[in-house]
């Protein structure tokens, strides 16, 4: 019998019978499709709506979140030039070594978390899902990015940076090797949370840790008698991210989240196909997008120290504007996500179609505030007038980039709801790699454009992948991933039922709370 039948005639989910459960065998059965016309009951301003009461708490959470690396920056900025450029190098280091592989590889939670909560019976699948990403990223860290961030120095003197910036930039990355693991739990969490429609709490959690951050990244830095100096910013900042997730942790436990965990089991150590199917083409996708910038912020070392400080804070600057459509690309990957899981394929649709056109709106206000702003955003990181001066001839063009930046951020969230990260990958890689970056190349060195030709090319990528993406979005067969993924939760709780089965003592001791795991009414 095919594998498909296997799973339909003994998961926890087709066994149980319904008002659409055929009557006779053999007799077709239009579950999935009753079960999509029933769900269907959203409307085009309710989804609006949604978006927009659940996206706020998200884009405060994004925003206080890269907050803490603004306070990095603000406290550095004013010790001096070199300090401000070593601190932007180390933010590029860690971008390119940890926080895009991180980031990347835990998108897979967008698609998997979401799909599950609505999709599975047993909720503790949520749980589950985390706790294989904690794994996988736990690997790739102690395997990977300690090691790298440990000889960061050697590494960018390999690069020829200049002697002080390599040595500034490897002490800063050795202090933050400190709170990194925090901070990529706290991240693998979040999602999780997320993902049950519990928007608020990592926004809470930053409400305290933010401003915490600033005051002991400038306690640290600055004030006698514990001054440290440079150094002073990454160990504040470690700090904060154990704090983060400390909070965040007791939230889940203690307030709201803990209905989807079932406790630690082994099948966290299992059947990571799934996950890594998803995992490493998000990788791929957040990397091509992050590496494309920190590259061009090493090709920026190399065009002087004016013009390193001044794409700090162009970077900076349109990082920061990039949490509001990045936070509002997690509502929409949750919501075509949830839809989908339960089966509301118009819901999905609708919600993917306003969240690219609340992408454009965003986009263009985001853009008209960066042209009026363009003379005084730079005296908020610096005072030396010459990189003042550098910042504002140059945002014009950050002003072209930031509207495609906004509609690219939101279709990756659309499809990552879809779990349809390679397609994203691919369409990022092309447009980055083939053709943006050597174009920027050539702007920027054989034709001496200097910054504004980094500029120019990478908008012209940002283009590319916001209208590839949103073409791809327009061309979804709705109803057919409400199949694909409801077929997909089957496989994965059925997978789970038949390890619980044959290995039940041995997970026993691993389940905290037996009332809520997965084998809950089944043993």
């Amino acid at each position: 019998m095919p594998l498909e039948n296997d799973i339909d005639s003994s998961s926890i989910i087709s066994n149980t019978p319904t008002e659409s459960t055929p009557l006779l065998p053999g007799q077709p059965n239009h579950t999935i499709a009753n079960k999509s016309t029933k769900n269907d009951d959203s409307t085009w301003s309710g989804e609006f709506r949604w978006l927009v009461i659940n996206s706020l708490p998200v884009i405060g959470t994004y925003l206080l979140q890269y907050s803490l690396q603004l306070a990095s920056v603000f406290t550095l900025g004013h010790l001096g030039p070199t300090e401000l450029a070593a601190s932007a190098l180390a933010s590029m280091f860690a971008s390119v070594s940890a926080w895009s592989i991180a980031f990347g590889t835990a998108t897979a939670l967008d698609t998997l978390c979401s799909q599950a909560w609505t999709a599975a019976r047993d909720k503790t699948l949520v749980g589950i899902h985390l706790q294989r990403a904690l794994v996988i990223l736990a690997m790739i860290f102690f395997g990977f990015v300690a090691p790298i961030w440990w000889n960061a120095t050697q590494i960018l003197l390999a690069l020829n940076q200049e002697p002080e910036l390599a040595l500034l930039a490897g002490t800063f990355l050795r202090y933050l090797l400190l709170g990194a693991p925090a901070f990529i739990a706290f991240e693998g969490l979040k999602k999780y949370l997320q993902a049950q429609g519990i928007m608020q709490a990592s926004t809470y959690v930053l409400m305290f840790a933010s401003p915490l951050n600033f005051i002991i990244n400038y306690t640290l830095v600055h004030v006698e008698p514990v001054r440290l100096g440079f150094i002073g910013a990454p160990i504040a900042t470690s700090l904060s991210y154990w704090i983060m997730l400390i909070l965040l942790v007791l939230y889940t436990w203690k307030v709201k989240g803990s209905e989807a965990w079932g406790g630690w089991t082994m099948e966290a150590f299992k059947n990571w196909w799934p996950f890594l199917r998803l995992a490493i083409p998000g990788a791929l996708m957040i990397c091509s997008e992050w590496w494309a910038y920190q590259l061009t912020a090493l090709a920026t070392s190399y065009l002087g120290r004016i013009n390193l400080a001044s794409q700090s804070i162009l970077l900076t600057s349109v990082g920061a504007s990039f949490q509001i459509p990045f936070a509002i690309s997690i509502a929409a990957a949750n919501r075509v996500g949830n839809s989908l899981g339960e089966s509301a394929a118009l819901k999905a649709k609708r919600a993917s179609m306003i969240s690219l056109i609340v992408a454009v709106a965003f986009g263009l206000l985001n853009c008209i505030f960066f042209i009026l702003a363009r003379s005084h955003i730079g005296y908020l990181f610096t005072g030396d007038e010459e990189v003042v001066f550098n910042v504002s001839r140059i945002i014009p063009y950050c002003a072209l980039f930031v509207v495609a930046d906004s509609l690219n951020g939101i279709s990756a969230g659309v499809i990552r709801g879809l779990g349809h990260q390679r397609i994203a990958a691919w369409i990022n890689i092309c447009s980055n790699y083939v053709l943006a970056l050597p174009m920027a190349y050539v702007l920027t060195f054989p034709l001496s454009w200097g910054l504004k030709g980094i500029w120019l090319g990478l908008s012209f990528a940002m283009y590319l992948s916001a209208i590839g993406q949103s073409v791809y979005v327009f061309t979804v067969n709705w109803d057919t991933e409400v199949e694909r993924i409801s077929n997909s939760v089957k496989a994965e709780e059925h997978q789970g039922l038949v390890t619980n089965e044959n290995e039940q003592d041995l997970i026993a001791p691993f389940i905290l709370t037996p009332t809520t795991s997965r084998t809950s009414g089944i043993i």
